[in-house]
């Protein structure tokens, strides 16, 4: 029997697996479980909050880690919408960085 914990952790699994067609169709199989064997109004424990990991020790990097990473990004958002109309060259050119990565 799968407990709560092992399919939790199954489905995470899957979604940050390739896109195949074997790795979609294991996805359905454990949501099916889950659905099944957990009422659908405590499905959120799934998508369980990412944190943003120790990436150094700049100022800015202290700031976000630990930090729930939609948030963070959310903020990076709005400055980066704010730099496209300030500097649009300076918002191209951090563009350029993030596509060569």
């Amino acid at each position: 029997m799968l407990t709560k914990t092992e399919l939790i952790n199954a489905i995470r699994e899957c979604e940050n697996a390739p896109v195949s067609y074997q790795n979609c169709q294991r996805l359905a199989t454990f949501y099916g479980i889950y659905d099944h064997m957990f009422p659908p109004e405590r499905q959120s424990e799934i998508r369980a909050e990412k944190v943003i990991d120790d990436y150094g020790k700049s100022d800015f990097l202290l700031s976000v880690g630990g930090k729930n990473a939609e948030k963070v990004w959310n903020v990076m958002d709005e400055l980066m919408s704010t730099l496209q109309a300030v500097n649009p060259k300076l918002y191209d050119g951090v563009l350029r960085k993030i596509d060569d990565l």
